[in-house]
C-alpha cells in the first residue's frame, strides 16, 4: 500500500505542483524579453548562495526596487503568443521562481496580461489574471509557488497573452535588493522551438542561443565572464538591413574614468581551437562611429590574436569577420572586447550573431597583404593603398581619426592604387575604409611626426 501511495504521489505532483516550461535561468535559457524594468536589474549575475541545495547555479537576476515606485514591475515579454492559460487558473498548473529574498514574508506576485491593451493608467483592462505567493526565507533561495488569485480584466480571454509581470512587495516604497532565478510560466508558441543550433559554432544570437560566458555585474562571476558596462537582451533597433532578428545585446559602455570599459567573454562549450574549416569568428555592431579592439586570449590569458577594425556608420548595423586562420591549431579559451576604449562616454552598442564560418561574412577587416596593402606603415606624408584582387577596383575611400570623425573622403574611380596626402595629421592612430566595388574593407595605420 505504501508503494502504491507514493507512486500516485509521483504521478499527480507534476499536475498539481510543477510549472509548464523554463522562461529563464540566466545561463543557456531565455526565451522572453525584459520590456520594461522599474528598479535596478542586472542579469546573469553571481549567486549569491552557491552553496544552496535549492539554487547553486552560477548566475542568477539581481533586481533592487525603486522605492518611488509603488507598484514596481518587470515586464517580461514572450517570443511569441502564450498559449491557453485555464489549467493555471483552476490550479492544474502552476508558475514558479526560485527567490533570495532579504526578508520572510514578501509577496511575490505574477500578473499574465496583454501589454498591448494593458497601459500605465488604464487598470485592469488587459490584465488577464493574477498569482500570489510569499517568501518563508530571510537571505536563503527558495522556490516560490505562485497560486491563482483573481482576474481583474473577466473580459480577457485564456489565449493569446503576451507577458508575464512580475512584482516585489508591491503596494511599498522600498529600496531591497532581490534574486531570482529559474522562472518558469505558461507555454507559449516559441519562435525557436525546434531549431538545434551548434553550441560551438553558434556563440550567441540574444533570440535562441547563450553560447557565450558574459556576466555584467559590479563583480565578476568567474575570471573569465565579465563586463564593466551594461549588457542585456533588448529589441534589435534595426531590422531593415543586414540584421532582422528579432532580440540584440544591448551594450552600454561604462564611462570609466582610465577607459578601460570591457567586455570579456567564454565559450561555455568550452576551448574553441581554431580548425581550417570555421577560421572567420564573426558578430555583428550597431552604434556610433568608433574604433573596435577584440583580442583572443587562450586559458592563461595570453593574446593569441588581436584584431582591429571600427564602426564605420552611425547607427547601422556591420558585419565584421575576423581570419584567424593564421592561428589555427591554437586554443582560444575567451575574447576581450574594446569599444572605443580612449573614451569615457555612454555610448550604446548593440551586438549580435557571434559565430563561425568558413568564409567572411561581408565586411572585414584584412590583414593580408597579398589582398590589400597599406604603406608606408608607420606613414609620415603620403599613404599608399594597393588593392590586389582582380575587378576589384577602389571606388571610395574615407579616413577618420580614432574618435570616429570622417577627415576626408576621396572619390577614385576605376583604379587599384590609391595615394593619400596625410602631412597635415597629427601623430597618431588613424583607420582607412577602402569601398571596392565588391568589397569594403577596413584598416589601422599610425602617423608619425
Amino acid at each position: 500500500m505504501k508503494n502504491k501511495v507514493f507512486t500516485l504521489l509521483l504521478l499527480t505532483l507534476p499536475l498539481f505542483c510543477s510549472s509548464q516550461i523554463l522562461w529563464d535561468d540566466f545561463e543557456q535559457t531565455r526565451i522572453g524579453y525584459y520590456e520594461f524594468v522599474h528598479g535596478g536589474m542586472t542579469t546573469r549575475f553571481e549567486n549569491p548562495d552557491l552553496a544552496s541545495t535549492v539554487n547553486s547555479s552560477p548566475l542568477c537576476a539581481q533586481y533592487v526596487r525603486n522605492p518611488g515606485e509603488l507598484w514596481d514591475v518587470l515586464v517580461i515579454v514572450a517570443n511569441g503568443p502564450i498559449n491557453d492559460v485555464s489549467d493555471y487558473v483552476n490550479g492544474s498548473k502552476k508558475m514558479t521562481v526560485d527567490v533570495f529574498s532579504p526578508l520572510a514574508g514578501i509577496p511575490v506576485q505574477i500578473t499574465l496580461e496583454d501589454s498591448s491593451l494593458a497601459g500605465a493608467t488604464n487598470y485592469p483592462t488587459g490584465r488577464h489574471s493574477i498569482y500570489l505567493g510569499t517568501t518563508t526565507l530571510t537571505n536563503e533561495w527558495e522556490t516560490i509557488e505562485l497560486t491563482f488569485d483573481s482576474k481583474p480584466d473577466p473580459t480577457m480571454s485564456d489565449v493569446g497573452l503576451t507577458s508575464v509581470i512580475l512584482l516585489f512587495n508591491g503596494g511599498t516604497n522600498t529600496n531591497d535588493t532581490y534574486y531570482f532565478d529559474n522562472l518558469f510560466g505558461p507555454e507559449f508558441n516559441n519562435q525557436c522551438d525546434g531549431l538545434i543550433l551548434d553550441p560551438s559554432v553558434n556563440f550567441a544570437d540574444w533570440d535562441c542561443n547563450w553560447n557565450l560566458g558574459i556576466c555584467p555585474s559590479a563583480s565578476p562571476c568567474t575570471s573569465f565572464d565579465y563586463v564593466s558596462g551594461w549588457l542585456n537582451q533588448s529589441y534589435n533597433p534595426d531590422h531593415s538591413t543586414i540584421n532582422t532578428s528579432k532580440y540584440s545585446g544591448e551594450y552600454t559602455r561604462n564611462p570609466d574614468p582610465n577607459g578601460e570599459d570591457v567586455l570579456i567573454a567564454y565559450f561555455t562549450n568550452g576551448v574553441w581551437n581554431v580548425n581550417s574549416n570555421l577560421s572567420y569568428f564573426n558578430f555583428k555592431i550597431y552604434g556610433p562611429p568608433r574604433p573596435i579592439y577584440m583580442s583572443f586570449q587562450d586559458a592563461s590569458s595570453n593574446e593569441v590574436y588581436a584584431y582591429n577594425s571600427a564602426i564605420t556608420t552611425n547607427n547601422q548595423w556591420e558585419q565584421f569577420s575576423v581570419d584567424l586562420s593564421s592561428v589555427a591549431s591554437q586554443s582560444i579559451t575567451r575574447f576581450v572586447l574594446f569599444l572605443d576604449q580612449t573614451v569615457v562616454n555612454w555610448d550604446m552598442y548593440y551586438l549580435d550573431d557571434f559565430n563561425l564560418s568558413s568564409t567572411p561574412l561581408f565586411v572585414q577587416d584584412i590583414n593580408d597583404s597579398e589582398i590589400i596593402n597599406v604603406y608606408p606603415q608607420p606613414a609620415k606624408d603620403y599613404l599608399n593603398i594597393d588593392l590586389k584582387l582582380n575587378n576589384n577596383d577602389v571606388k571610395r575611400l574615407d579616413l577618420y581619426d580614432i574618435q570616429g570623425k570622417v577627415l576626408s573622403t576621396l572619390i577614385h574611380q576605376n583604379s587599384d592604387h590609391v595615394s593619400l596626402d596625410v602631412s597635415m595629421l597629427d601623430s597618431g592612430i588613424y583607420f582607412v575604409k577602402v569601398q571596392s566595388r565588391n568589397d569594403l574593407f577596413t584598416r589601422k595605420i599610425q602617423i608619425i611626426r
